[in-house]
């Protein structure tokens, strides 16, 4: 299987169990390991056919800076269940994510490393009547969904009242104006309840 890499991956969350810790976010870092066969964007050059690492990035940042973990591994665990959700082409994801506060003035840093498969996450879909929800991840603290909205559908929340959802984490492949969606181009491909 090969692999796509993002090393050092910086951004500061909200992340730990310390009064402290919920209400400042710190700074984590993290390594990120993608399995898919590379060969047929090799072959073609063509960037459909493989993982787009800045676009992954992007979506690693957005859900760390929307989220309040309360730890690492709760932070990775979801983490992998997006991006396996959110890529059908990964065959699996290795994650370390690095606190460095964590142990400040004893060591550089606490870590939490994980590798996950496809198989780890199954999804339960759901129709709708405006597409579908995939269940992805089921939480203590969390929901985490994709969402699809059929061309010339509006989604209707069924959401609780004071839920917060991640917007932005994916994106309309439509193009503007031809998907009937509302607003921009982005749309919430992925929703993440957190409660």
């Amino acid at each position: 299987m090969d692999l796509i890499r993002i090393r050092g991956l910086e951004m500061d969350c909200i992340v730990g169990i310390r009064p402290l810790e919920r209400e400042r976010a710190q700074r984590v870092h993290l390594d990120i390991a993608f399995g898919l066969d590379l060969s047929p964007a090799g072959r073609t050059g063509r960037i459909a056919l493989t993982c787009n690492y800045d676009e992954i990035a992007t979506e690693v940042i957005a859900m760390l800076k929307f989220r309040r973990f309360h730890l690492i591994e709760m932070a990775t665990e979801e983490l992998a269940a997006m991006l396996i959700g959110m890529h059908p082409l990964l065959a699996f994801v290795e994650i370390r994510l690095d606190k460095p506060a964590a142990l400040d003035g004893r060591a550089r840093a606490a870590c939490v490393e994980i590798k996950r498969t496809r198989d780890a996450f199954p999804s339960a879909v759901r129709p709708t009547s405006y597409g579908f929800v995939e269940s992805l991840l089921e939480t203590r603290d969390a929901s985490l969904s994709r969402v699809r909205i059929d061309a010339g559908k509006a989604m209707a929340s069924a959401l609780p009242p004071g839920t917060r959802t991640g917007h932005g984490l994916g994106r309309c492949r439509q193009p503007t104006g031809k998907c009937g969606h509302r607003g921009n181009r982005r749309t919430r491909a992925l929703q993440c309840a957190d409660g």
